[in-house]
């Protein structure tokens, strides 16, 4: 989850987490980088640098999936190994993901009297639909890290309880936005640079194309809105873009919506300011860093109250929100939507209030307090 040399692009708000914690720690990333001897893919560089950041990717060894709850042991080792060579005194361990990454991780680090915080972005970070024996990974790794940073109060609840996590071990921190990369900029600019023509309304949905990001819904919502729909853009790609295009074709909406593909995440501000709206009809989601992004260049939010968002999208000034997987529901939210008045200007100025800095600074601010408490 970390860009590397052979995916530059990859999950770029990782990128701009670990720049912004740079600004006020020292930060070594380390993202190890799984392999399978029979495999031959090409696998980054062993160190590397990105933005200023000091990169290392040590290999472990991808086990299959029946061997799901051994996964953490590879990890552990290939990690123990890059410990060995650490140039200089670890506080903090920060990791990213639970299992097996937290789970292997605070082995290595409690011995040696490191504070460990993990992460929990969203619900495909802990939620497993087989055996008894996976949640129990989970649950040991809450138990054994010093505190856990959650995206959203949503997910606190969810840990609290459906994990047996103590509140007081929890805190709430908000992804945020490069507001120099998601300036506020004129519509008509955005549009000619896009070659998007006319002055009809135009929504934008930036998202995989996966399972929760519940495409269909919105592609069905526009179909049943037929000419009060606004001229919709998908931005992005995934494992549904041939079905979602099927359904586009079969309910005769090509001249509605477009499928535009992966973009250069500096080009994601331009489709943004370009439209009138921002839908996201997800199912399940964290803390979305594109509500963020939207709301930086005054785009209101049509979306679900799922994750985080509710906690972005406080009031109808900002967007309005209906529960997932409702045909219905987001069809009045966005027929809703075409009607009213909207500040730009007032939008952007609440969005740009939750930078990537003011994460950072939360987040180092928790760093103290638990190495305080040594």
């Amino acid at each position: 989850m970390f860009p590397n040399n052979l995916c530059p692009f990859s999950v770029p708000f990782m990128l701009e987490r670990a720049k912004a914690l740079s600004h006020h720690i020292h930060l070594e990333v380390v993202s190890p980088v799984g392999f399978f001897p029979i495999v031959k893919d090409r696998l980054p560089e062993l160190h590397g640098s990105i933005d200023g950041l000091s990169m290392h990717h040590p290999r472990y060894l991808t086990l299959p999936s029946l061997l799901w709850s051994l996964r953490w042991y590879p990890y552990l080792l290939a990690f123990r190994s890059h410990w060995k060579n650490l140039q200089f005194k670890c506080e903090m361990l920060h990791v990213e993901w639970i299992y097996p990454d937290a789970y292997a991780a605070v082995k290595l680090a409690k011995p040696k009297g490191v504070k460990t915080v993990g992460v929990v972005h969203g619900n495909e970070a802990i939620e497993y639909f087989g055996p008894a024996r996976h949640r129990k990974k989970y649950m040991e790794a809450f138990d054994r890290l010093d505190h856990i940073i959650v995206v959203s109060d949503d997910l606190k609840h969810k840990l609290i309880n459906e994990y047996s996590v103590d509140s007081g071990k929890i805190s709430v921190i908000l992804n945020g936005v490069n507001v120099e990369k998601f300036p506020l900029t004129d519509k008509d600019y955005a549009r000619s640079k896009l070659g998007i023509s006319g002055k009809a309304p135009v929504g934008v949905c930036v998202a995989r194309l996966s399972e929760e990001k519940n495409l269909d819904i919105l592609i069905k919502v526009a179909a049943t809105l037929k000419n009060e729909a606004p001229l919709i853009y998908i931005v992005g790609d995934g494992p549904l873009r041939k079905k979602l295009q099927t359904l586009i074709n079969d309910l005769g909406m090509q001249t509605k919506i477009k499928l535009v593909g992966v973009v250069p995440h500096d080009d994601v501000a331009l489709w943004l300011n370009a439209a009138n709206f921002f839908y996201l009809p997800s199912r399940r989601e964290g803390c979305p860093v594109v509500v963020h992004e939207a709301l930086a260049c005054g785009v209101p939010v049509i979306a679900t109250a799922v994750g985080a968002i509710p906690d972005l999208v406080k009031n109808d000034r900002y967007g309005l929100l209906c529960e997932p997987d409702n045909v219905t529901a987001f069809a009045d939210i966005m027929k809703r939507a075409v009607s009213m008045n909207w500040d730009r200007n007032a939008i952007s100025a609440y969005g740009r209030q939750f930078t990537w800095d003011k994460m950072a600074m939360e987040t180092v601010k928790l760093y103290d307090s638990l190495i305080k408490r040594a």
